[in-house]
């Protein structure tokens, strides 16, 4: 079996290592190459043949869209993915010139880059239909804030500590409460730091109808000059907030608390 060249490109360097690694998983069959820019890109398309090339739309510069149209003249058989946290349907419209072979709206999983991957390649086998697995109920959003503080719920947020290298992960209710936490946090301040991120994230809303905001702000990020603060909306009744060192790159925080939230809805209602 011929071996598979794949081009990553974006310029968040963190993002571009965690993707390249998690793809590598895929095996041998494949060769992954990173650009951090547009024009290291234009580099490895007009020196050698990729058989797929994912892009992040917005970058400095130039955009994906502009890669596209390169790799396009060049390599006219390669496949183009694009990576957009500003929602794909515009971009569908705007590119559909180009034919672009597929969009990946971010937040996305790992699972479903990977995916990505194999069906641009052409090795993507989907699984035979299982039966149908029953899901266990959640708890009602109206019980006490406690009963929620279950094992699966804890075991995310710690999973997202390690993945973003975080000192705590808090998950809280919209209007302040703690539901579990997961890290250093000093505990006698806990009770207040949660009444304050949940105020704060609130506090946006009326900036939102101002800007003519179809719909409240998903996140907020705070800076600080040792720690930073992530917050993220998980369903409209909880919010997930990380605290991480400034040394770490926000982009790689916003991913995998993306992930996390998304994992969550389902075992909070």
């Amino acid at each position: 079996m011929n071996t598979k060249r794949v081009l990553i490109v974006d310029d968040d360097k963190s993002i571009l290592r965690m993707l390249e690694f998690g793809l590598k998983k895929l095996g041998s069959d494949y060769e992954f190459f990173t650009a951090l820019d547009i024009y290291g890109a234009m580099e490895h398309v007009e020196k050698q043949w990729f058989d797929l090339v994912i892009t992040d739309y917005m970058m400095p510069g130039m955009t994906g869209v502009d890669l596209a149209r390169v790799v396009r003249r060049v390599s006219p058989d390669t496949q183009v993915v694009l990576m957009t946290a500003y929602g794909s349907s515009e971009l569908r419209h705007t590119t559909d010139n180009l034919g672009i072979d597929g969009f990946l709206n971010k937040p996305f999983t790992m699972e479903q880059i990977r995916e990505v991957v194999l069906r641009a390649t052409n090795r993507y086998e989907p699984e035979e239909e299982a039966p149908p697995i029953p899901v266990p109920q959640t708890p009602p959003l109206d019980l006490e804030v406690s009963q929620l503080n279950d094992q699966s719920v804890e075991s995310y947020l710690q999973k997202l500590q390690v993945d973003a290298g975080s000192r705590g992960v808090i998950l809280i209710t919209s209007d302040g409460h703690q539901v579990q936490l997961v890290g250093q946090i000093d505990n006698s301040k806990l009770e207040y730091i949660c009444a304050l991120i949940a105020a704060n994230f609130h506090s946006p809303l009326e900036l939102s109808n101002l800007l003519d905001n179809q719909k409240p702000f998903k996140a907020s990020f705070f800076e600080g000059d040792s720690y930073n603060l992530y917050v993220c909306n998980v369903n409209g009744k909880y919010l997930l907030a990380v605290v991480f060192d400034v040394r770490l790159r926000p982009g790689v925080v916003w991913f995998y608390t993306k992930q996390t939230a998304s994992a969550l809805v389902s075992l909070l209602g």
